[in-house]
């Protein structure tokens, strides 16, 4: 038996072996053997192109004879049989399986190659990064290790050996009652290069295509791994998805919607050598989802006949919009759903003051229903009247206006406080016909403090500049509407402001021609 590497040396061989160019699976031959005599011979190849580093590392280890002399000390009917552990050729049997602490570590290479019958698997403890030299057969199809154990060979022949390995007296510990010992030589070199793939489906140019989609070819011979690659231009010089598979199949996700391209193709990789590209076949994306515009997300005080707006979606020929109370849209939580709207605007019955609403818009298509929006919210206004008996209000306020949007004229209700001097204007209408008596003071012609403070209401358009003037006078406490044509401007988002003192107020507003 030869003398065990020290670590560094180990790692050297690791790297050097890294750095060649590796092709092909290298194939080695186990004899197994128990109390001298052979038992049976089990043929094994690597997977370099998936998992190099416990390839490189299994190969040095073989170049050293390190494995020769240790033990199958673990066989498990069903499951595995597991080796490799230095401590199985003269240690206590109780210890092994632990392993030498002085072993290099070998970090994880998780692949998508399904763990089945035949393949070899790195054994670890609970750390990711703690595989070395012990090594598993899997006996029996074991797809659940796949996620969280590296495979990195498989069986070529002698399975029938593994199987009668596993099927030996063993004690509670599922160790042989006869050691079962391995020695391990170094073959050739597999260089078979596996089929391409032939896709077959979905079909080309498949079109209407939402968030997934089902991409699948036939087997290829001799492929345990598949490379998928989509791409929104036919060269591929852009690759937007890529995976890998174990299976025949793959579910891809995450395409952007709105009508675009997609090419795709796939290769297939025996763990030595991977096969060209398949052809590729194109499909092509749904119409994209609705842009909400108004009301704005998370607004509140919006008024109950407020307009509903969204941007156009290219190829939509209708659209269905909703509002509910709650943001699943489920059950009696849809309070409104209005389906083959023409237009991209829509008014809605049913709102109630004060309360949170949710909605959303979907773009539908000739012959298909395209991809939701996202939700936004918005909460109702509380309207508040003032009578003839009531109190003048003590606050000022700027509402929304109504209808919103409009087409070309809407309203703008505002309500000035008590500061504020009361001279009337003809282009504003005072809800109020009069002054209660305990408002009024001794000063002024009309009974009311006059501290000649000015109310004004611009208009702007989004770039800053005024496009109206509504108000800029004068007036007296009390809650007050004014119209605004806009029979001159373009179709676009306003804000107005109310401004009196040194306070002011500012809302949006959306004229659609």
């Amino acid at each position: 038996m030869k003398k065990l590497l020290s670590i560094s040396l180990l790692i050297c061989i690791i790297l050097t072996n890294m750095l060649k160019a590796q092709t092909g699976k290298p194939q080695y031959l186990i004899e197994t053997r128990r109390a001298d005599t052979t038992y049976g011979y089990i043929k094994i190849e690597l997977f370099p192109l998936v998992a190099p580093l416990h390839s490189a590392y299994f190969d040095s280890l073989v170049n050293i004879s390190f494995y020769d002399s240790t033990a199958f000390h673990r066989v498990v009917p069903d499951f595995v049989i597991q080796g490799g552990d230095p401590n199985s050729r003269h240690g206590d049997p109780d210890t092994w399986g632990e392993g030498d602490p002085s072993q290099q570590n070998i970090p994880a290479e998780f692949s998508r190659v399904f763990q089945r019958r035949g393949t070899i698997g790195a054994a670890r403890d609970t750390d990711i990064n703690s595989a070395n030299s012990q090594f598993y057969i899997n006996i029996v199809d074991n797809t659940f290790l796949t996620p969280d154990y590296t495979c990195y060979g498989q069986v070529v022949e002698g399975m029938d050996v593994a199987d009668s390995i596993v099927a030996v007296p063993r004690d509670e510990n599922d160790n042989p009652l006869e050691k079962i010992e391995m020695f391990v030589t170094g073959l050739d070199i597999n260089n078979d290069i596996p089929t391409v793939p032939v896709i077959t489906g979905p079909d080309n140019g498949t079109d209407a295509v939402l968030n997934s989609l089902k991409l699948g070819w036939e087997e290829a011979e001799g492929a345990i791994l598949y490379d998928i690659q989509i791409s929104d231009d036919p060269n591929f010089n852009n690759i937007t998805h890529s995976d890998s598979t174990g299976s025949n199949y793959i579910n891809m996700s995450g395409f952007e919607s709105g009508l675009v391209t997609y090419y795709w193709r796939v290769r297939a990789n025996n763990g030595g050598y991977k096969s060209e590209f398949s052809e590729s076949r194109t499909f092509i994306t749904s119409i994209d989802s609705p842009e909400l515009e108004y009301p704005l997300n998370n607004s509140d005080s919006t008024s109950l006949e407020t307009g509903f707006v969204w941007h156009p979606v290219e190829g939509a020929v209708n659209y269905s919009f909703q509002i509910a109370t709650r943001p699943t849209f489920s059950g009696s939580s849809m309070i409104y759903n209005a389906d083959g709207l023409i237009d991209t605007t829509s008014l809605a019955s049913g709102l109630e003051e004060g309360k949170k609403y949710y909605w959303r818009v979907r773009a539908n298509a000739e012959l298909y229903d395209g991809p939701k929006s996202e939700v936004w919210n918005f909460t109702t206004a509380v309207t508040t009247g003032i009578s003839g008996t009531e109190e003048i209000p003590t606050e000022f306020s700027l509402k929304q206006n109504y209808p919103n949007p409009f087409n070309p004229a809407t309203t703008i209700k505002y309500t000035i406080p008590t500061e504020t001097v009361i001279s009337r204007s003809s282009s504003t209408r005072n809800l109020k016909d009069s002054l209660p008596a305990a408002q009024a003071h001794s000063t002024g012609e009309s009974g009311v403090r006059n501290d000649n403070t000015t109310v004004k209401i611009e208009v702007y358009d989004v770039l800053g500049h005024t496009v109206a003037t509504l108000v800029n006078e004068q007036q007296a406490p009390g809650v007050y509407e004014v119209a605004f044509d806009a029979s001159g401007l373009s179709s676009g988002i306003y804000f107005y402001t109310l401004r009196y003192g040194d306070k002011s107020l500012t809302q949006k507003m959306l004229l659609l021609k």
